[in-house]
């Protein structure tokens, strides 16, 4: 077609065929965008020139082939040359709308590749092969049934917008997956290498039964790999054949393989410049003479002697195996070429990223050394450190060679900031605590030094709770932290599903960790509290009322406002609740009708100062701060008050949470906490405000909040509240807590479907919890522990966490309050 309108074009000269001229000059006309200097270095003429009718054919021929213009004419003024031309426009914006597989960046290189991009020219000519080029996309990809469709719309200036409809249509599903030729594994074994699967009930979330033909390639790469990884050295994959049903909604696949004979490795040696002594380095090596062959075997122990020599200094190791096939023998010798290079230092260290963050706060994590030798394993923790701070929310460390250096390389450290500092003003809701308000200020990155300070004021149905935390993580050059923390508290704890008391707590605090190795540190704690509680024999259960009385610390009764009747039957007066409640005077006892001695309903109120101190050792290697996917955490905590305060108890807390990644996406979570205390001195048992409790969506889900374990019956009625028909309310299984603790978990932790981020901010999660509270270590039966299962979804959305759990608790009792749906969300401290 390009031809043809071409020789239109030279048919079309207006300077006669027969007339020769020399140019004086050369005049270009119609060229807006194009420079005229493209125009005249396509022009086979120049000034001075004799031109004849073939002179312009080949001049007209000439500028065309630019591509840059639809018409070209030569015309003649004297002995002017003119050239005329009209140009193509250029493409403003291309346009693509209904993809859905494949994304419109990948899309988009495609149509680059064929010439098709915003800013260049445009050529019609060229739509139908910008069809073809995104039918192959989607083709490999499992969507045969696509359809396309292409438009132009003319624009001012000489521009075109160019829109592309794509409807993609239903993706041809696998229908069946053949092999051919095995005869050591079956297609059963070998299938489930593949990523690739037929129609199963979990298709919907992964699409493994969609076709892809790059899909399918790594599949049979897979194959063959899981051969070589058996010892079959020979093993290859003939051929493959993909077919497609007539209505192109089914494809059946078939590979055709070669297995051959199992091989053994040979003998294991080392050669080039070894550094260390050959017996040494022999220690890494993985592969063993006599085991069955392994290539995986070989790319580990190749790993495995370039990280050895990467930690020495040596950044470039090269190591080259070298296999030897002996198909007589059916073995395989292995000799690794070790080529170490020049063993270099760090020039210098630059931090990308950080424009809040201080250089200092970044270089204090650093474990890599400017102008010590090079370490990739002081790389990779000084990695894990950043990563592991909770105004940092990637982190990636590159490293290049200094130019015109051998033994020099900077490390590049390109951290991507979280928002540290934050205000919050909002509401939230859980069902524990219903409508929650709360204010804060909250810098976690104190104008980039990395301290914190945050101020928090909440308020619920059930709690008021102000929170002031100040800590300086390196307090000292070595890392020792220091922190100050103020709290008060009011709790209703009846509302929160522990038995029915009030408890107002304030406290000053003074905190401090020490670094013992790169992943442990002890962290201590002394704090002065003042605890006042206010119990009511009528509605709080009796064992605590109980235990309050046994307690000590000042302690005063006050009578509510029912009346209560001397011996001769009279009513006796009562004094104003207030003057009762704070007038810390014995009050005499009351006499019933018939002239018995009884105690008025009343409500018991005792204040303790409690000195309090904690020391805790904990070693956490998890690979970030928020949703882990790998590492280990471990914690063993001792607390006590001091003998100088009004009870006299420790606690010890052992925590641990154990990451496996089991693939790119899936990672099994084990967690486990073990909580115990008691009294000592002239405190027996441990206080029941010091009481451990579990159930809820951070403890044993499908149960209530602070539900499990002991519970109490209420005390009363009184002999007053029966003589004068005083309705009660009697209520059992009150939640006390108790003295020992034990929960566990297991989470298989998988991404969220359909969702495209992947930053970890959301994840989805199926659990089986277990756990109990005991009164004490000898009241502990495994029988009594309770289990529930579910999935969860954790999502650390803008307003705040949000964690929704669904539970089915499977061998709970009559008495154990349960509830399946069970979600937090908005901020609180």
């Amino acid at each position: 077609m390009r031809n043809l309108i071409l020789l239109l074009l030279l048919l079309s000269f207006n300077v006669k065929a027969t007339e020769s001229f020399t140019v004086s000059d050369i005049r270009i006309i119609g060229a807006d965008r194009i420079s005229h200097g493209t125009i005249f270095s396509y022009l086979p003429i120049e000034r001075g020139d004799v031109v004849d009718a073939e002179a312009i054919r080949s001049g007209i021929k000439g500028v065309f082939s630019t591509g840059y213009f639809s018409d070209v004419k030569m015309l003649k003024d004297g002995a002017v040359l003119i050239v005329q031309v009209e140009e193509r426009p250029a493409i403003a914006t291309i346009r693509i709308d209904g993809n859905k597989s494949i994304k419109t960046e990948e899309l988009m290189q495609g149509l680059n590749s064929i010439g098709l991009a915003e800013g260049e020219v445009f050529d019609k000519l060229e739509l139908e092969k910008v069809k073809n080029e995104l039918v192959q996309q989607f083709f490999s990809r499992g969507k045969y049934n696509v359809e396309i469709d292409a438009n132009v719309k003319q624009l001012e200036r000489n521009r075109v917008l160019v829109n592309i409809n794509i409807d993609e249509g239903k993706a041809a599903k696998i229908k069946h997956i053949k092999i051919v030729g095995n005869t050591v594994f079956t297609d059963e074994e070998l299938v489930e290498v593949f990523e690739s699967d037929t129609t199963n009930w979990l298709s919907w979330y992964s699409q493994d039964d969609q076709y892809s033909k790059e899909k399918l390639n790594g599949d049979l790469e897979k194959l063959k790999s899981y051969y070589l990884d058996r010892g079959y050295v020979n093993a290859e994959v003939e051929s493959v054949q993909v077919t497609i049903s007539n209505d192109k909604k089914d494809i059946y696949i078939t590979a055709n393989i070669q297995e051959g004979e199992q091989y053994k490795f040979g003998k294991q040696d080392l050669t080039g410049e070894l550094i260390f002594d050959k017996d040494i380095m022999k220690r890494y090596l993985i592969s063993v003479e006599g085991e069955t062959f392994a290539q995986n075997k070989i790319e580990l122990t190749n790993t495995t002697l370039k990280a050895v020599l990467s930690n020495r200094g040596y950044a470039f190791a090269e190591i080259q195996p070298v296999p030897e096939i002996n198909d007589d023998e059916k073995r395989v010798d292995v000799t690794y070429f070790v080529v170490p290079g020049k063993k270099v230092y760090v020039r210098r260290i630059n931090f990308i990223g950080n424009t809040k963050t201080k250089d200092e706060v970044l270089r204090r994590e650093m474990r890599q050394f400017e102008g010590a030798w090079f370490s990739q394993a002081l790389v990779d923790r000084s990695k894990l450190r950043l990563q592991q701070k909770p105004y940092f929310e990637e982190v990636e460390i590159e490293t290049e060679q200094v130019p015109g250096t051998e033994d020099q390389i900077d490390v590049n450290v390109t951290v991507k900031e979280r928002n540290s500092g934050q205000f919050t003003f909002g509401l939230g809701f859980s069902q524990l605590s219903g409508l929650n308000f709360s204010t804060s200020v909250s810098l976690q990155n104190l104008l980039g030094t990395g301290n914190t300070l945050s101020v928090a004021v909440n308020t619920s149905d059930f709690y008021k709770r102000l929170n002031l935390l100040y800590e300086n993580p390196y307090f000292t050059d070595d890392g020792i932290s220091l922190g100050y923390s103020i709290n008060f508290t009011n709790i209703n704890q009846g509302d929160a599903n522990i038995a029915r008391y009030n408890s107002t707590n304030g406290s000053l605090g003074v905190q401090a960790s020490f670094p013992i190795t790169e992943f442990d540190r002890i962290y201590t704690n002394l704090a002065y509290e003042r605890i006042s509680l206010r119990a009511s024999p009528n509605a709080t259960a009796q064992a605590i009322v109980d235990d309050l009385i046994e307690l000590g610390g000042y302690a005063y009764r006050c009578r509510n406002t029912q009346p209560l009747f001397g011996e001769d039957g009279e009513e006796l007066p009562l004094r104003p609740l207030t003057e009762q409640c704070f007038s810390g005077e014995t009050i005499p006892p009351a006499m019933g009708i018939d002239g018995e001695t009884i105690l008025a309903p009343s409500e018991l109120r005792r204040a303790f100062t409690l000195y309090k101190a904690e020391a805790r050792w904990a070693r956490d290697s998890r690979n970030r701060f928020f949703n882990p996917t790998r590492g280990s955490y471990h914690s063993i905590g001792f607390e006590a008050s001091l003998p100088s305060s009004t009870a006299e108890f420790y606690k010890i807390n052992l925590k641990e949470n154990i990451l496996f990644p089991l693939s790119d996406k899936l990672t099994l979570s084990l967690r486990g906490e073990i909580g115990y205390g008691d009294g000592y001195g002239d405190t027996s048992g441990l206080p029941f405000f010091e009481n451990f409790f579990a159930g809820g969506v951070s403890s044993v889900r499908g149960y209530d909040d602070n539900t499990l374990g002991p519970k109490s019956n209420v005390g009363g009625p009184f002999p007053a509240e029966i003589e004068l028909g005083i309705p009660t309310t009697s209520r059992t299984g009150d939640p006390i807590g108790g003295a020992l603790k034990v929960v566990g978990s297991a989470e298989l932790i998988f991404p969220t479907p359909f969702a495209k981020d992947t930053s970890n901010a959301a994840r989805l999660a199926w659990f089986v919890d277990v756990g109990n509270v005991f009164d004490d270590a000898d009241s502990f039966e495994a029988r009594e522990l309770r289990m529930s299962t579910g999935f969860a979804l954790k999502w650390q959305a803008p307003v705040g966490p949000i964690v929704i759990s669904y539970a089915y608790p499977f061998n709970n009792d009559q008495l154990d309050r349960t509830e399946r749906l069970q979600f937090t969300f908005g901020n609180t401290f």
